[in-house]
């Protein structure tokens, strides 16, 4: 009798633990084991996804020693204190629960549950099948209301009615070209498809969605600091036309993306396509090259494949079967790439002008896996060959290299290129001929100078000048000596502490006018600080600081130094002879002394001399000025006085060169002389150019071309030594180029001359410290393949994801929501959609029919679902309750107008719309009449409206956000824009019923009675409220009042 009773218990107690397997133990195996040891992947022959595979063990030798935890492998290996032992080897350990769990399953035997099923083999996952058509009768209908219209009847849903006419023409407009209609738009009675076409072959309609794409892929204008440029490139714009054009001419999207990802190799001369390879330009980051590929492959997968390749930059992918190494594989494809600005028919300034796109620059660079993602940790022990993701690598073309023509690796060889530089240089001839002629003309209508005295009285001694001193420990803040500056100061422990380490204009300025020759001594500390951790003394301090000389000492570990600098015109000068290399050092006191005698400057520090320099020129009445530049300081004492006129101070043995400043007339005939010189020199180059094949021909052509380059580049400099001689870095630069062209002239005579190919493209700097003289002026003439195999592969009607992915943003779009969820993650965690069989049919005929968006939109709007109500009065009560999220499309979804649509409409319907196409990225404000999808969007530029109406994200906008916030309705209530345009809205209305025709316009329906009686009223009492006021036109403010009323109903920012 007692033996039952064991059994029972022995079988109860395996059910508790069988039941803790699952629910304490398989999900930590799940989330951190299984993309090693699951069904993709079994390393060390492990797998760990169901309790019989843990029995198997490893290769077929136990890991668990059931019933014997202590003996366990797998606890040994999960509680190892050495790192490389220890399992799993990224992340945190498992935690103390999780172990002791795993260790009473094993103790108590292991128990395999019941029905337990192992993970199912991920290349059976559903967005990992190509995806196939639905066989319909040919007279079945569209498509989409015929597969929705099943799933619907099977459940016994039913769908509202169709929509009022004017409620689903705003609705299209507002789809197709973000526009909303004109009254006699909205009673247009042509067929439904007619107007379809119509708004499709519209150019606003590749506008419209080319903003859609843009946030998909990442659109962004360039910034940097000044005229240094850091992310994206100059004229991205192109790519933006590029992107408005190919939809408004119904490029396929398989063209499109291989354009977008190989334009350089497959259309090399085509400068439109060119356009397109801004995709890639767009990620250029000046500062860190692993960064600007690591967000090249981040958004290559997620927009065109919904793949998160990026997870696995630093271990395999936890959730899909992308591998560490797919990722540096796929780094591989565009290690070699570079971006460069090309030379645009017309233009010779790529300020003003020029072609952002790619090109494959480093042919033989190498990839290599960085451990646990650490670009300072390459596995040195193997290369990364190109290629997709292994799992869906079995379609991937061959890669094969790319024979360039001239015309694309050589860019200067183009025919407009020369004319138009030779046309630009003749140009500066003309005009440097007319100022030459102006200024003769004024240096001949100049009265004479007087004559000289032959004896001049003697001029009395000047009075003697007043002694200078000042001293100030610091004690206690003095706000009569000093002009305190930032909010970093602090005055105790007897010292003026610089607390903030800024490169902002934080400072202590002297309010007592500095005598020309003075000597300074301070004590001071460097406390801290980021980068530079430099302590600077100004003077001579210019009132807008565009002029100064100053000293400095500076911590920076690479070469801590003192160093005696100056600025002109805001630029400052670093002159190698004022520097003296110096162990500057944290938390060290120094004593700093300067000596000053008109342009001499002497240095000590800690009463050691350190320098003489003599400065270029110095202005009087200048301040002076104690600062922390990246640092933090503690200045402790000082003492400013008159240098005594018995003081001897060093010479400098290597003065900055005095400029005497030029005549105009003198810069005239500078001027001219450097113009002609440099028509003279692109002759004679392109000349010499021609002139290769023929050996004999070139070497002499090659001789003239060096010569007359010798000369500009001599005559060049001279101009600018006498343009800009108050400018100290332009002047030593002017100096470098005299000098370099001299030199060339001398080996022009020994017959070793050569010169320089015209530089016609422009590279991005790889790192700031480089400089764009220091790239070649031709590029490779091959090109790797490499990205024009990945756009094949990504293009390939084998590839399951690339269409699928298009086809859920493009019904996002349409209908509010997406029939896949996560629409940049089509991986493991994306579960199939409830309209799976929709998405795949949608996605087969998309490839099917020339993968084109146009034919895809007109299915969509055309379709009966998508001119549904999307009210829910009347609606079916059980259709209403079992669906309310509307999976079954039962109902159209109401949604949002975007920031952009908000802006648009409101200039659209004031009638004050600028429609022209194309050009240059504007700057955002209020008086701009283009549509808003030409405003700059960067990092530093945003419109303030299109911000306050969820305006895309400029680092990732998959799918914009919603809100509602007060701030909206402020805007389009008080915002200069929404007043003015509300007047102009106002006034374009005519007729007897402005109530009605203002509902219909703005919000395109009629009013109900209420909403009539209601704005009726408002109008009477808005015109006695303005009569009463003494304002202008009481009853247009009025009208104006009513618009903006309705500009702020809910109607008008949706899109029902």
């Amino acid at each position: 009798m007692r033996t039952p009773s064991i059994i029972t218990l022995a079988l109860a107690a395996l059910s508790v633990q069988a039941a803790d397997y699952l629910r304490d133990i398989k999900p930590v195996l799940k989330a951190r084991c299984y993309a090693c040891h699951g069904a993709l992947k079994q390393k060390a022959g492990l797998r760990v996804d169901s309790a019989a595979n843990l029995r198997k063990g490893a290769k077929g030798e136990d890991v668990l020693s059931i019933g014997k935890p202590a003996e366990s492998e797998l606890l040994a290996r999960l509680t190892a204190a050495d790192i490389d032992e220890r399992m799993p080897p990224e992340g945190a350990p498992l935690k103390p629960a999780e172990i002791a769990a795993i260790r009473e399953w094993i103790a108590v035997g292991a128990p395999i549950p019941a029905n337990e099923t192992a993970e199912a083999d991920p290349r059976e996952h559903w967005a990992f099948q190509v995806p196939q058509l639905v066989k319909l009768p040919g007279d079945a209908g569209n498509v989409i209301d015929v597969l929705l219209e099943d799933q619907r009847s099977a459940r016994g849903f039913k769908a509202q009615p169709i929509a009022e006419r004017t409620i689903r023409l705003r609705r299209l407009y507002l789809d197709l070209i973000g526009l909303p209609p004109t009254r006699a738009q909205l009673t247009d009675t042509r067929p439904w498809e007619v107007i379809v076409d119509e708004l499709l072959k519209s150019p606003h309609h590749g506008e419209r969605w080319a903003r859609h794409w843009m946030d998909i892929w990442r659109y962004t204008d360039w910034y940097g600091l000044g005229a240094q440029l850091r992310n994206s490139q100059k004229h991205i714009w192109h790519w933006r036309d590029w992107i408005v054009e190919s939809l408004n001419d119904d490029k396929g999207y398989d063209r499109m993306i291989q354009e977008m990802l190989a334009a350089d190799e497959l259309a090399p001369t085509d400068l439109k396509a060119l356009r397109a390879t801004g995709f890639l330009a767009r990620n250029y980051y000046l500062f860190n090259r692993t960064t600007w590929l690591d967000a090249t492959i981040e958004h290559t997968g997620k927009a065109f494949v919904g793949l998160t390749i990026n997870c696995a930059k630093c271990h395999d992918h936890k959730y899909d079967p992308i591998t560490h190494e797919d990722y540096y594989r796929f780094r591989a494809i565009f290690e070699p790439h570079q971006v460069r600005l090309d030379p645009l028919p017309g233009v010779t300034d790529f300020e003003k002008g020029g072609l952002p796109r790619v090109f494959d620059n480093h042919l033989d660079i190498t990839t290599r896996l960085h451990l646990r993602g650490d670009p300072k940790t390459p596995d040195t022990n193997r290369v990364m060959r190109a290629g997709v993701p292994a799992v869906l690598g079995s379609f991937a073309p061959e890669i094969q290299p790319v024979k360039l023509p001239a015309y694309a690796f050589a860019p200067a060889g183009r025919d407009y290129v020369k004319r138009d530089r030779l046309a630009t240089a003749k140009a500066a001839v003309a005009t440097a001929k007319q100022e030459l002629a102006k200024a003769k003309q004024l240096a001949a209508n100049a009265p004479p100078e007087k004559p000289k005295p032959q004896t001049e009285p003697k001029p009395k001694p000047p009075a003697p000048a007043p002694k200078f001193s000042v001293h100030d420990d610091f004690s206690k803040r003095n706000d009569q000596l000093w002009e305190v500056v930032g909010k970093g100061w602090k005055f105790e422990k007897g010292a003026a502490l610089q607390t903030t380490a800024t490169r902002e204009t934080e400072r202590l300025a002297l309010r007592q006018k500095l005598p020309r020759d003075f000597e300074l001594t301070c004590r001071y500390t460097h406390t801290g600080g980021s980068t530079f951790r430099s302590v600077t003394f100004r003077f001579d301090v210019s009132a807008d600081r565009k002029y100064a000389n100053y000293v400095y000492t500076s911590a920076h570990p690479p070469g801590p130094k003192l160093h005696v600098a100056y600025t002109r015109g805001g630029t400052s000068t670093y002159p190698p002879d004022g520097l003296v290399a110096q162990p500057i050092v944290i938390g060290k006191p120094y004593t700093l002394r300067l000596a000053v005698r008109d342009r001499l400057v002497n240095v000590w520090l800690n009463d050691k001399f350190q320098i003489a320099y003599t400065l270029p020129d110095r202005k009087p009445d200048g301040r002076l000025e104690l600062s922390g530049f990246d640092a933090t300081v503690a200045f402790d004492d000082i003492k400013i006085k008159s240098l005594p006129d018995d003081v001897k101070l060093a010479n400098s043995k290597n003065a900055a060169p005095e400029v005497k400043p030029a005549t105009s007339l003198e810069i005239s005939e500078a001027k001219l002389a450097a113009a002609e010189a440099k028509v003279a020199a692109l002759e004679a180059m392109f000349a010499a150019e021609r002139a290769r094949g023929n050996e004999a021909a070139f070497k002499l052509a090659e001789q003239r071309a060096a010569r007359a380059e010798a000369i500009s580049l001599k005559a060049e400099g001279e101009y600018e030594l006498k343009a800009f001689a108050k400018d100290g870095k332009k002047v030593t630069a002017a100096r470098a180029k005299i000098a370099n062209g001299a030199k060339k002239l001398a080996a022009v005579e020994q017959g070793k001359g050569s010169f320089m190919p015209l530089r016609a493209a422009k590279k991005a700097l790889e790192t700031p410290a480089h400089n764009e003289g220091q790239y070649p002026t031709v590029y490779p003439a091959t090109s790797t393949g490499r990205r024009t195999a990945l756009a094949r592969w990504m293009t390939s009607p084998k590839n399951p994801l690339t269409a699928r992915v298009a086809v859920n943003h493009v019904w996002l779009r349409h209908f509010g929501e997406p029939l896949v969820e996560t629409v940049d993650d089509f991986g493991l965690r994306a579960k199939p959609p409830v309209q799976q069989l929709l998405l795949d049919h949608l996605a087969a005929d998309f490839m099917a029919n020339g993968w084109s968006f146009r034919r895809l939109h007109r299915l969509i709007v055309t379709s009966r679902t998508f001119q549904l109500s999307s009210s829910t009065a009347g609606a079916d009560a059980k259709t209403l309750a079992a669906d309310a999220s509307n999976q079954f499309y039962w109902r159209m979804n109401p949604r949002r107008m975007e920031a952009q649509v908000v802006r648009d409409s409101l200039l659209q319907l004031a009638g004050t719309l600028d429609t022209q196409l194309g050009g240059p990225s504007l700057n955002p404000g209020d008086a701009v009449r283009r549509r808003s999808l030409y405003f700059k969007h960067s990092r530093d530029q945003q419109d303030k409206l299109l911000k306050m109406f969820n305006d895309a994200d400029h680092l990732q906008c998959y799918r914009r956000t919603e809100s509602i916030v007060p701030q909206q309705a402020l805007a389009l209530s008080n915002s200069k824009l929404a007043i003015d345009m509300a007047g102009q809205i106002a006034g374009k209305i005519e007729g007897d019923d402005f109530v009605g025709a203002t509902f219909e316009l703005l919000l395109g329906r009629q009013p109900d009675a209420a909403e009539r009686r209601e704005c009726e009223t408002a109008l009477t009492e808005l015109e006695k409220a303005a009569t009463a006021a003494k304002k202008a036109n009481p009853a247009q403010r009025a009208r104006r009042g009513l618009v903006l009323a309705l500009l702020n109903h809910n109607d008008f920012v949706s899109v029902r």
